[in-house]
């Protein structure tokens, strides 16, 4: 029986082209949501037809990224399951590598549209849930200025609700979260010492 290590973190060219797929996204956070499961199921979780997924899982199964996880009958006939690498997949961040830059780039930029797509038919929903306990769409920006150990506070609680997400729940609906971190400005520099372009003209 295969296990998946608890915690993959995508380091290599290979596995990080391939995710540059929306689609191969959505794939991977289904199946480690689910757990071992069949291309039927992750159609039906998708809402896809099942022939348009063969492609990209024998991708994904190329890069290393799903395995195998035997076979069951179901209705007369032999299944194939698969499962992730991990529950939990992360992106390797290497700001001195150029291939690396444009490839976490290009993921990331496909996770937004992701997300802004999922938004749009969602709020399209008239039975959308958008107040209260069991609200069901958000949509937040703030920026703030914080210190080092409030930096670190707030990587907690995104690294809490990415493990929180990582676990299989088996129950409920699907969600999509997606979250975003950036500093908006370059440390270390006054503005005596910006660029006199960069200053902004009264």
């Amino acid at each position: 029986m295969f296990t998946a290590p608890k915690r993959h973190v995508i380091r290599s060219d290979k596995q990080l082209r391939v995710l540059v797929s929306a689609a191969r996204q959505e794939i991977v956070d289904v199946m480690a949501d689910l757990g071992t499961v069949s291309v039927a199921e992750i159609a039906a979780a998708l809402r896809r037809p099942a022939d348009a997924l063969y492609f990209h899982l024998r991708t994904l199964q190329r890069a290393g990224l799903v395995k195998k996880a035997g076979s069951r009958r179901r209705g007369g006939r032999l299944e194939a399951l698969y499962r992730t690498i991990s529950p939990e997949l992360f992106l390797h961040y290497e700001p001195a590598s150029a291939m690396n830059r444009r490839a976490v780039t290009a993921i990331v930029s496909s996770m937004l549209r992701l997300g802004v797509r999922d938004f749009r038919r969602a709020f399209g929903r008239s039975e959308v849930v958008v107040s209260g306990p069991q609200r069901e769409l958000w949509a937040w920006r703030k920026a703030a200025r914080l210190t080092l150990p409030q930096v670190a506070a707030l990587n907690r609680q995104i690294q809490d609700l990415a493990h929180s997400m990582s676990q299989p729940q088996g129950k409920g609906r699907l969600f999509g979260v997606t979250v975003l971190l950036v500093p908006l400005d370059r440390p270390g520099r006054s503005r005596k010492e910006r660029p006199r372009a960069q200053r902004r003209r009264k």
